[in-house]
């Protein structure tokens, strides 16, 4: 069995869940399925906190193999005098400093029983407490990403390296001053593409040519439609591309506001648990069978709005204006051929500019209230989706009804890949909406999703332990430093690197030859 020891000081609530948080990582790149994951981290945190909240100090001891997970967490403390009494949910002496933070409800002891295949418990007044548990580990089911929508044009890149940073999945190597996307690990987002200036990542094939696609039904995001500024209503923007012989312009909008209706259905029957999350970026979808597979439940069982439009359409000639690499796998999954059918924005932006030259007429698109709250909380940008999502897997977050999360800031208005502020053509869009769509607007149901494989290190959960052991080792031989010389993201993307066989120790120049 693996072994792995974390100490636990007493009062520390800053640092409190660093050794749960350790353990659900361990356990992801091992490839245990998510529901073990999610009881073997809510369990464990549990156990910290009453160190944090009722002890001096302890320690957590955690071994692990291909069949399960045990874990002792003894701590230094004042000791439990009524175990039965402790055990029963809502009995508390969480000092009021913990009860302020909003711990100490008297639930840790139960929520550690609940969540655990064993559990014993064994204290003795004035020395301290011990917890063990163990949760019994199965390997989890994956499937492999089957499209990837984001292109690398070799040599356009500066070596900039600041995609590395970008990227939330760690997804990106740069060597030899030639980058390269790991594809198991890849969301399809946006965030590399935002920051590299030189073009190198960027959306993979779609039309060459906007005026050779004939004259087509085109579906267009609303954020296109509103992003020509305050004197270009959305309404001129149709009839520019109507000029320009599309015979049919419609937005997706209506298929969002469809799928939001059906999010909130299934939240408000209660069909899944809350938050039920919507699927209508196709990057969280992703992020979420990557890194989140504990909350595949969630997920409400519908395609995305590009999916749903795309099953929807009558004309199979339609192309698709597209914002995201996301968008366009979404649409490449329901057998659109992506790379004559999808448009990026700027070849069609430059289209519409040249039949809307010298016909503004001066006239102002007024920034329209913020649409009234039907009951989505909606979230932007990587960073919070990415909070949001952990605190929904740690339990911490089961009032909310449903949740919009989006990879980009300010959602689909905010791709980098379109040209005006998001916050401005977002706020255009209702005072200038284009007509209804002229496909019936629903949301289309899907398989199930699925869990992805990528973070895992070995399909077989044995080896993936012999490999976590030698990651581990790799890791403290590296300084720490996290800064791309070597090509990786992170001193720790470096040693899987290694163990992975995907590069040498050797790229690192601050590295110790004391370890491995």
């Amino acid at each position: 069995m693996e072994h792995v020891t974390y100490d636990i000081e007493g009062g520390d609530y800053n640092e409190a869940g660093a050794a749960s948080r350790a353990i659900k990582a361990h356990l992801k790149s091992i490839g245990a399925r998510s529901d073990a994951i999610r009881r073997a981290m809510i369990a464990a945190y549990e156990a910290e906190m009453n160190v944090v909240i009722h002890a001096h100090r302890g320690h957590l001891d955690a071994a692990f193999d291909e069949r399960r997970l045990e874990v002792d967490v003894i701590d230094e403390g004042p000791g439990i005098a009524d175990l039965e009494q402790a055990l029963t949910p809502g009995w508390s002496t969480a000092p009021a400093e913990a009860r302020a933070l909003g711990f100490g409800a008297g639930l840790g002891l139960p929520n550690i029983r609940s969540n655990s295949d064993v559990f014993a418990l064994e204290s003795e007044v004035d020395k301290g407490t011990t917890v063990h548990f163990t949760v019994l580990l199965q390997p989890e089911r994956a499937v492999a990403h089957p499209v990837l929508s984001l292109a690398v044009i070799a040599e356009l890149c500066r070596d900039c390296r600041r995609c590395l940073t970008a990227c939330p999945t760690n997804a990106i190597r740069v060597r030899d001053g030639v980058p390269s996307v790991l594809a198991h690990l890849c969301i399809d987002c946006t965030c590399c593409i935002a920051e590299c200036d030189s073009g190198a990542l960027c959306l993979a094939a779609t039309a060459p040519d906007a005026q050779r696609l004939g004259a087509a039904s085109l579906a267009v995001p609303p954020a296109f439609l509103a992003g020509f500024g305050e004197h270009v209503p959305a309404a001129s923007v149709r009839d520019a591309l109507a000029q320009a012989g599309f015979v049919d312009v419609h937005s997706v909008d209506d298929f969002e506001d469809a799928l939001r209706r059906e999010v909130m259905a299934q939240a408000e029957a209660h069909e899944r648990p809350w938050p039920v999350l919507s699927p209508a970026c196709p990057s969280v979808v992703d992020l979420i069978e990557l890194r989140f597979p504990s909350l595949l439940a969630h997920l409400a069982p519908f395609a995305s709005p590009w999916e749903s439009l795309a099953a929807a359409a009558t004309d199979k000639s339609t192309a698709y204006v597209v914002s995201c690499p996301g968008q366009r796998s979404a649409l490449a999954a329901r057998g659109v051929d992506a790379s004559s059918r999808a448009v990026e924005p700027a070849l069609l932006r430059d289209l519409v500019l040249s039949h809307l030259a010298g016909r503004q007429d001066g006239s102002v698109t007024p920034l329209a209230a913020v649409k009234p709250d039907d009951g989505v909380l909606r979230v932007t940008g990587i960073g919070h989706v990415i909070a949001v999502l952990e605190q929904i897997e740690n339990g911490l977050l089961t009032a909310t009804a449903a949740l919009e999360l989006f990879v980009c800031d300010g959602g689909c208005f905010g791709s980098p890949m379109l040209a005006d502020d998001p916050f401005l053509a977002e706020a255009r869009w209702p005072a200038s909406a284009a007509p209804a769509a002229s496909v019936p607007p629903t949301a289309a149901p899907l398989e199930p999703f699925a869990a992805r494989p990528g973070i895992r290190l070995d399909a077989d959960m044995a080896k993936a332990i012999q490999k976590l052991a030698r990651l581990e080792t790799v890791r403290r031989s590296l300084p720490g430093k996290d800064c791309g010389a070597c090509g990786a993201p992170t001193c720790a993307a470096l040693a899987e690197d290694v163990v992975l066989e995907r590069a040498d120790a050797t790229l690192c120049p601050y590295r110790s030859t004391d370890g491995g």
